[in-house]
Parts: structure tokens; sequence; C-alpha cells
């Protein structure tokens, strides 16, 4: 049973890995894409015999290319481009150096007096080479030291002259050839001639080298300047009442358009799958590259395979009516509003060449295809609330209705008539495509857990149940986290971060004060306060369990995970300053008994996300600033800059991507907002320092 329970845990912790699932994700996608494509490509098959004769028109329903033809001009051109070469200087270095070696050497050689001629030569041969005769070693060791001095000038012009121009493998021959016939014609002593000849022979090495690369680019460029045998679509191959021949029906076989020739699909399943391959990785390399956000949350990346394969297969359902009616803005709104605007151009791009490509290669829909799809697109960015949707499908009619005009217009030979009855159809293909958006827009948001604006509006309402037992039985919360909703907004938007997810998160931030409302200051209408009867620790303990109760709240009405973030790290690890002060003070000089300053903290996390953040900065400067005495601007921006300050050194602020410039734009936009509300509150006797140690809980 051990040796089972290994594999099984291995395979389960294999499917339960994120990378594992991106793969099979990303795989998937290629699949359904290739799919889709290929069985789109697939032209009608015909079953010919030789002899008989045909009884309808053979018509090519696409344009295609007579690829054996265009193949046997092209390698034709291609066989013509004589091959390159490149002068290789280190190889000519190489015979220069090796040349003046030789030389030297003997020159060496030739000054040790106290060696014999035997000798000398023996070196010679050793060090040099064997190639060389002894004869010619004699001559050298006996000739005179200018003759040796011309006869060295003389080899090294002619090694010289030879490497320069260039030696080939295949022409070597050829090249001592000519050295030969160079030393032959030469103003020298046979003797000396020899000894150069050999001398030269024996160095001169290939050093022209065969560029592979440089000939096939040139053989590349001549195959592609050969146009390619076209067959246009709708051309009649073969007319009806022709008797089939060999030749008519090998054409058929190369255009893949015959019966029984399942080879003929191999280069259709390649093309496919080389076209989804490239949407499959741009789409993935750009989502990785520029929205890490997504890439990381797997469930944003089933959504986007599903959007797409979903929005793809209603668009060839509805083709065979008109290839103008399909909805492809439908998808992009979904993705804009459900995922990101910038993901869902991308989309519209990738939708619409597919599509394009599906329908018979026709260039001119895909502009009219993608125009809408970026038009829904643009019109999705800022969707408040679902009449958005249906104003954003008539100004997709209204594009879809001037790019189809537009295009068949540059037609000459589209009729009034036609014009009218295609722009009837992208003026339909608006309003469908916004009717399948907010259709599809709630399945989707419950499927895969995810919140849009729209949902977050939603949710903002005061008649939801949640919001309106808060209402009802802690008021003083509800407008607290109203007021911290209103900063939030304002803050959130000074830098540019989610303003409706930070006023949503605000409003359900303290929902767990439900189960005990009246242990919170702002709900304490009566002079007593339940926490002068409790312990520092208890008290505690019940003041930090609001974060435990409102997760428990969120999790029975169903709230999203996002809003859960802001109820579980709106305090992060905050410290409990005011019960943690009470409890030292009540130790008093009691060393033995130490206070745990864990105790008194929340258990976080910390904010993870600007939002979260700027509501933590939000809650602690709104209970601040209402417990002020004789509030004025001044004062009110100087504890708001201090407790931001004070979140920053304790590293509250540490794990979200707020900068020092977003920190100051956010205490501005809450001394606005603050400004305007607690200008005129009285004074309170008692000490600020304990009010906001209360009030802060």
């Amino acid at each position: 049973m051990a040796k089972l329970a290994f594999p099984k845990r291995f395979i389960e912790s294999v499917l339960t890995s994120s990378m594992f699932q991106k793969v099979a994700l990303g795989l998937f996608f290629f699949i359904a894409l290739t799919a889709m494509i290929f069985f789109s490509a697939i032209p009608p098959k015909y079953d010919v015999r030789i002899g008989e004769v045909l009884q309808e028109n053979i018509i090519a329903k696409k344009d295609t290319i007579n690829s054996i033809e265009t193949t046997k001009l092209r390698q034709a051109a291609a066989d013509a481009v004589p091959k390159k070469y490149t002068l290789n200087q280190t190889v000519t270095a190489e015979v220069k150096n090796q040349t003046d070696n030789i030389f030297n050497y003997i020159k060496e050689i030739r000054n040790k007096d106290f060696l014999t001629d035997e000798e000398k030569i023996k070196s010679l041969r050793e060090e040099i080479s064997t190639e060389i005769s002894d004869e010619s070693y004699n001559k050298l060791v006996a000739i005179s030291d200018t003759s040796l001095k011309e006869l060295e000038t003389i080899v090294k012009a002619v090694i010289e002259e030879v490497m320069e121009e260039g030696v080939k493998e295949d022409s070597l021959e050829r090249t001592k050839k000519y050295v030969i016939d160079e030393f032959k014609d030469l103003k020298l002593p046979a003797e000396y001639k020899n000894i150069g000849e050999e001398i030269a022979l024996f160095t001169i090495k290939p050093n022209m080298i065969y560029d592979r690369e440089a000939t096939e680019e040139q053989q590349r460029e001549a195959m592609e300047a050969v146009a390619p045998v076209k067959v246009v679509a709708n051309q009649v191959l073969i007319e009806k009442g022709t008797v089939i021949t060999k030749e008519h029906k090998e054409m058929l076989k190369e255009l893949g358009l015959l019966v029984g020739e399942p080879w003929a699909d191999l280069g259709l399943i390649a093309g496919a799958c080389i076209i989804s391959a490239l949407l499959t990785g741009m789409l993935g390399y750009s989502i990785y590259t520029f929205h890490k956000n997504v890439y990381a949350n797997n469930v944003y990346l089933a959504l986007f395979v599903t959007i797409i394969l979903a929005t793809l297969v209603i668009s060839v359902g509805i083709k065979p009516i008109s290839k103008y009616l399909v909805p492809l803005a439908a998808g992009s709104m979904l993705i804009s509003i459900l995922i990101n605007p910038n993901i869902a151009i991308l989309s519209s791009f990738a939708m619409s060449a597919v599509c394009g490509i599906m329908f018979e290669n026709d260039f001119s829909f895909i502009l009219v295809a993608l125009a809408g799809a970026l038009a829904g697109v643009f019109c999705s960015t800022k969707v408040s609330l679902r009449s958005d949707l249906t104003k954003a499908g008539v100004i997709i009619s209204t594009i879809n209705v001037f790019s189809i005009t537009g295009l068949l217009l540059l037609n000459n030979s589209s009729t009034f008539l036609e014009v009218a009855r295609q722009s009837a159809w992208g003026l339909v293909n608006g309003i469908l495509s916004s009717i399948l958006a907010i259709g599809m827009l709630p399945f989707l948001e419950t499927a895969f857990g995810i919140t849009s604006a729209i949902k977050l509006l939603e949710l903002s309402n005061p008649n939801q149940p949640l919001l309106r037992k808060l209402m009802l039985d802690a008021p003083g919360t509800y407008h607290h986290s109203v007021i911290v909703g209103n900063l939030a907004e304002a803050g959130a938007e000074a830098v540019g971060a989610d303003a409706l997810l930070a006023r949503v998160g605000a409003d359900y931030h303290d929902i767990g004060k439900l189960k005990r409302p009246y242990f919170f200051i702002e709900n304490q209408f009566m002079s007593d306060n339940p926490h002068d009867k409790l312990t520092p620790a208890l008290s505690a303990l019940i003041i930090t369990s609001h974060v435990k109760d409102g997760i428990e709240s969120a999790d029975k009405y169903h709230l999203p995970s996002c809003i859960k973030d802001f109820i579980q790290q709106h305090h992060g690890t905050t410290l409990l300053s005011f019960f943690y002060n009470k409890a030292l003070e009540e130790n008093g000089d009691n060393k033995d008994k130490k206070v745990d300053k864990e105790i008194y903290r929340y258990e976080g996390p910390r904010p993870q996300k600007k939002e979260v953040a700027i509501v933590m900065l939000a809650d602690c400067v709104e209970a601040a600033v209402r417990s002020m005495p004789n509030p004025t601007p001044g004062k009110i921006e100087g504890l708001i800059r201090q407790i931001i300050k004070d979140k920053l050194s304790d590293g509250q602020l540490d794990e979200c991507d707020l900068t020092l410039k977003d920190l100051d734009k956010i205490a501005i936009a809450f001394s606005k907002v603050l400004t305007g509300i607690f200008h005129t509150r009285i004074e309170y006797p008692e000490k600020l320092r304990e009010l906001q140690g209360k009030d802060l809980e």
C-alpha cells in the first residue's frame, strides 16, 4: 500500500500544480483552435475515374496554389544560383605566418656553424616537413644569404598573391598549377625555382570557405522571386462533360480534391497547427509579459480561453446566415469587463484573424470584425450598469454599418441593394453582441467567481441583505463604513487604483462587528463601555475577532473573494495600542509577569493590494479625525500624514505596491474629503490619544 501511495500523491501534486494547469489549458486551447481552423479549411472532395465523363463542374472553393508546378519552377531557380564563398582571412594569416616561420627557421639552422650539413638538413626536415625534398633542403643550407633573401621575397609574394585571390577546396589543384606556372616565368635559376615551388605548394591551403547561409539566402530569394502558380477561388478546374484523364486526376490529387487521399490533408493540418501555435504563443506570451496578475491566476486564464472558444463556436454556427452577423464584439466585451481591456484588444485581433481564416481567408471580413470587436472593447472599459452594454451594442452596430458600407463601396461590383442588405446584418450584429454579453455575463461571473464592475455596483446597493443588516444592527459602523468608502474612493482615484472596488470593499470591511456591535465605540450610544469590565487581553480578543467573524459572514452571504480581502487585511498586523498600553499599566511594577505583545496584534495578513491598503488608511484616518477636537484643515492634514507615516514605519504597507508619491496623493485626497465633513466638529474634553486608541480598534 505504501508503494501505491507515493505515485498517487505524486500524481495529485502534479494535477494540482499551477504550471501543469496552465500547460493543460494552453494545450486544450491549441487543440480546439486547430480543430476549428482545420475543419473549416477542408475543401469538398471528388471521386473521379479515368475515362468517365464528368457530371458536374469541379470548382475551386478558395484560392490555392498548384504546389507541384510552383515547386518545380522554384527549384530550377534555386539550382541556377552559383555557390557563394567567403574569404577566410584567418587561414590567409596562418599561411603567411607559416611561410615566415619556415624561412626564419632556415636562417636559424644555417647560422648554427657547429652543425654539419647533414644535421642541418635533418633538423629542417623534422621541423618543417618531409614533403620538401632533401635536395631542396641541401640547396637551402648551401645557398648564399643574398639568394635566400631573394628567394624568400619571391615565395612570399607568390603565396600572398594566390591567397589574397582565394583558394577553393575544389580548385586547389588548379591553384597549384598556377603557382608552378608562376615560378616557371620567374627569372631565377632552375634549382631556386624548384625550391620556391615546393615551399609554396606545401604552405598554400584553401581559404575560400563555402558560405552555405549566403548561398541558401540567395537561393531563397531566387525561389521567392518565382510567382506561384495560382488557382483562383470559383475558378472552374474541370468543366462538366469533360472526359477525365490521368492529368486531370493528378491535378485534383495535387490540389487535395480527390477522395481517398487522406495524406492530402496533412498540409491543412500542419497549417492549422502552425497558425494555432502562433496565436496561442502570442496570446500566452503577451499575457505573461504585460499582465502577470492575469497569468498568475488560472481562473482568469480558463475564463479567457472559454470566452474565445465559445465566441468562435457561436461565430461558426451563425456564419451560414451571414458572415457579417458574427458577434465577435460579444467576446471582446466580456473579456474587457471580466478580465482586462488591454487583453480584450489583443483577443479581438486574434479572434478576427481566426474567423477570417475559417471564412475562406476573407480579408474584408477581418477588418469589419476587428472594427466591431475593438468598438466593443472601447465601449466596455468603464461599464457600471447593464444598460451600458445596450448602448455599446448601438455603437457597435454603427461602426459595423460604416465599415461594411465602406468596404463594399470599394468593390465596384457591389450593388446598392447588396450594400444595404449586408449593412443590415452589421446593424443586427451589434444588437446581438450586446444581448449575448448581457446574457452570458452573470453566468460567467458565477461559474468562475469573477467580480465585475457591475457586480460590485450591485453589492454596493444599500438594500443588499448584509448592508441592510449592518445599517439596522450597527448604525455607527455603517456610517463609519460609508465615510471610509468615500475616503477610499477618493484615495484610489488619486493613485489610479480601482476606486469602485475600494469603495465597495470599504462598505463591507467591518461587517464582522455585527456579531458584537456594542463592543465597538461607534455603536456605543450609552455611557457604559463593556470593555471597562473586561481584561485588556479579553477586550483585544473580542476586537480582533471581528475580522474572523467578518469572513464567516462573507462566506454565509457568498461575497466574492476580492471583498473578503478587505475584511481580512484591512487591519494587517496592527497593534491594539490602547489595550496593550492598558495591560502595561495594569501590570505596573510586576516584572515577573510580562505582557505578550502578539496577543494585542491582528493576525493579518497585511494588505496585498493598493485598494485594501487605502481602505486600511481611510479606516484609521476617519476614526482619528472624528475624535479630533476643534479640527482645522491644517490639523486634519497633519494628523492624516502622521497616521500614514505610522503605518508605513510599522511595516503595514510593505506588501502592497503603494509608493511614497502615492501616499502623498492619498493624504491630499483624504484631507479634501475630511475637511468638508469634520470642520465643524466640537471639541471633546477627553484626551485625544485615548479616544484615538479606542476608535482605532
